[in-house]
């Protein structure tokens, strides 16, 4: 127990000085809409300059390939489970990261009927150095895992470069409903605004859990709902790890929602969108 009270200590003050690091900037200012319908004009994307440091990734560790596992919610319909994404070390960065921009009720260019969305959210750009550091050789532990084709349409090379992250403290729910499709996305050229990639568009979601059962967290799973008969299939959060769907406006688009925290340890989601050329090219 000693030991563990050092450790914690240790991490305490390594994320109390990237904190302090952090240069947080607005970077647009957007609609946004909170838990219960409420809409405000100036909700925040953000962005860091400059790139922290912290958040530069070696090569995956030897000792923790990704690997995949599929989950069945009905025949053809894509939903699976890859282990290996960050390590818990690299996942903590980012819950860090994230509370050092801060949380909000209202989250930005997102418009959910009320009462869906029962969390906080976070949402905020890489920067090219960012992606090129920290989100690219992230992508490359895990992209051949992914399908190459979707729709008969081919795997974008890069992910999108929104971050929206979520925190969900004691009794926060996100209730089911379906994800929807984007473009891909970036920080415009200019450096004030954001651009859309024209010719890819989203097709699998990508859930990042940035905490789990080892943190404290307790409820807060994933619910997946099948395809005709059978049971929801709860995947529990698991640190460094990420849940892929299809989502957007097809009849395989997975419904599923996230249930309630139900202890006083946050839950930390991130969701990344994967990218696939657009059928509408």
């Amino acid at each position: 127990m000693e030991h563990q009270s050092e450790t914690t200590q240790k991490d305490s003050v390594q994320d109390t000085r990237l904190t302090a690091n952090v240069g947080v900037h607005v970077l647009s200012t957007v609609p946004g809409s909170g838990p219960f319908g409420e809409r405000i004009q100036d909700a925040h994307f953000y962005t860091l300059r400059p790139h922290p440091q912290e958040m530069e990734l070696a090569a995956a560790p030897e000792t923790m390939p990704a690997t995949r596992t599929d989950i069945d919610v009905g025949p053809g319909v894509l939903a699976f489970m890859i282990d290996g994404v960050l390590t818990r070390s690299e996942a903590d960065v980012l819950v860090a990261v994230t509370e050092a921009i801060g949380y909000s009720k209202f989250a930005p260019a997102i418009q959910t009927p009320p009462g869906m969305r029962q969390n906080k959210s976070c949402h905020w750009f890489a920067n090219g150095q960012t992606a090129e550091a920290f989100l690219e050789p992230m992508f490359a532990r895990f992209r051949h895992l992914l399908p190459a084709e979707i729709d008969g349409t081919a795997l974008h090379p890069h992910l999108s470069h929104r971050f929206a992250h979520y925190k969900y403290d004691e009794g926060e729910v996100f209730n089911r409903h379906t994800d929807g499709c984007w473009p891909g996305q970036s920080i415009s050229k200019t450096g004030d605004g954001i651009e859309e990639w024209p010719g890819v568009e989203s097709k699998l979601s990508m859930l990042l859990y940035l905490s789990d059962e080892e943190d404290g967290v307790q409820g807060g799973k994933t619910r997946l709902f099948p395809f005709g008969k059978g049971s929801p299939v709860d995947v529990s959060p698991r640190k460094g790890s990420a849940l892929f769907f299809r989502h957007g406006f097809g009849q395989d688009s997975v419904l599923h929602m996230g249930t309630q925290v139900v202890g006083t340890k946050p839950k930390y989601v991130l969701r990344l969108n994967v990218l696939y050329e657009s059928s509408r090219a």
